[in-house]
């Protein structure tokens, strides 16, 4: 009854205590047509291994467990169930994590005054409505009762291995695949991120009466998965080539802020703080010290005349902030008055370069040859 492995069907049950008689004698019947059912007080399983709670099992933790293997949940709804703090508990858990949930009603309740959690659930299946038919004759009640009891036993089964929700999204998954084969299959119609792995998940769990996947389904997921895998791979390959590129950089970014804070001193007063702003830039790009971005480029608003410097005016449109540059220089993304956070990971400092590309760069070699003359004489001496 599930998936293409031949496993049956897991089914846990939530109830109240009140209910137990009511709950093994379900679990009886719905065992009897091939149902694994779960709940705390069963005794399939004498050691509670695999079903039922264990004398040393922490008793909430093996519950949450309990819901998490099994297939779809059954709540019995009832007065003493409604009034349950932890059968609330067992509903919101089972929301939680996106299970199955059926609640079938055992003896009626007053939906205006139960949980509002519980109330937002649609009972279908009762097993309540019998006691009301022909009170006055017992032969008759009995036979009403057992009649109601397995149409409604009936409908439940059909709800456990009819997953509603595995064919409505077999018709949206199927309707984008074959979107995707009609206009050729591009890429740009796969799908990708969270929705790619909600649709392998689904078809993972894929009922064993739905047949076989379409063919273009299967192509679809497997033509998502490898884009998925080659965007993964492109950017591990784009970093480890950053990394590569950083190292050759970096040494020449090292000699140029060094022959800058040489000479800032000797820069006319009027250039200085532009200067001085670059000269901060360069040391920017050897680390991220910034804890604050801008995920989108500024764009540039005006220019200001003599008076303010002949500055450019640029404006992010990923938050309106402005920023004020001088000499044609675009301001920097990374910075304190960024509009997101920087990933913590990406925060460290650079690797340092080999320390033999000083001497095997032509540049700076060349450079440090100008400075200091005298090594070409002493060798350094």
């Amino acid at each position: 009854m599930r998936r293409d492995s031949g496993q049956q069907t897991r089914v846990f049950v939530s109830y109240s205590r009140r209910d137990s008689r009511f709950v093994s004698w379900l679990a009886d019947c719905l065992k009897e047509q091939g149902f694994l059912v779960d709940y705390d007080l069963s005794t399939d399983d004498r050691l509670g291994v695999d079903t039922g709670i264990s004398a040393e099992d922490a008793w909430w933790t093996r519950v949450e467990e309990m819901i998490t293997a099994a297939d779809v949940v059954v709540f019995v709804v009832s007065p003493d169930s409604a009034r349950s703090r932890v059968c609330e508990e067992e509903i919101a858990f089972t929301q939680a994590i996106g299970k199955r949930l059926i609640p079938v009603l055992f003896r009626p309740v007053d939906y205006r005054k139960i949980p509002p959690r519980l109330a937002a659930l649609n009972v279908k299946v009762s097993f309540a409505e019998a006691e009301a038919v022909a009170e006055h004759d017992a032969i008759a009640q009995h036979e009403a009762a057992s009649q109601h009891e397995a149409a409604a036993l009936q409908l439940l089964m059909d709800a456990l291995r009819h997953d509603v929700r595995w064919y409505r999204m077999a018709t949206q998954v199927t309707a984008a695949a074959r979107r995707w084969h009609t206009a050729s299959r591009p890429a740009g119609h796969l799908l990708r991120g969270s929705a790619l792995q909600e649709a392998e998940e689904w078809a993972a769990r894929r009922p064993a009466e739905a047949g076989r996947l379409p063919d273009v389904v299967l192509s679809f997921l497997r033509a998502g998965r490898e884009q998925e895998e080659e965007v993964r791979l492109v950017a591990e390959i784009q970093r480890a080539r950053l990394d590569e590129l950083r190292e050759i950089v970096e040494p020449y970014l090292l000699a140029e802020i060094r022959l800058r804070e040489q000479h800032e001193a000797s820069v006319h007063p009027f250039h200085r703080e532009e200067f001085r702003q670059m000269t901060d830039y360069l040391r920017s790009l050897l680390r991220i010290e910034a804890k604050k971005w801008h995920p989108q480029r500024a764009a540039h608003v005006q220019a200001t005349g003599a008076r303010d410097g002949y500055a450019d005016i640029y404006r992010f449109p990923c938050c309106g902030k402005y920023a004020r540059e001088f000499g044609a220089q675009h301001p920097s993304q990374l910075s304190s008055e960024g509009c997101r956070d920087v990933p913590e990971a990406i925060r460290a400092r650079p690797r340092q370069a080999p320390s033999d590309w000083r001497r095997g760069s032509l540049l700076l070699g060349a450079r440090e040859e100008a400075e200091h003359p005298r090594n070409r004489l002493t060798g350094g001496e």
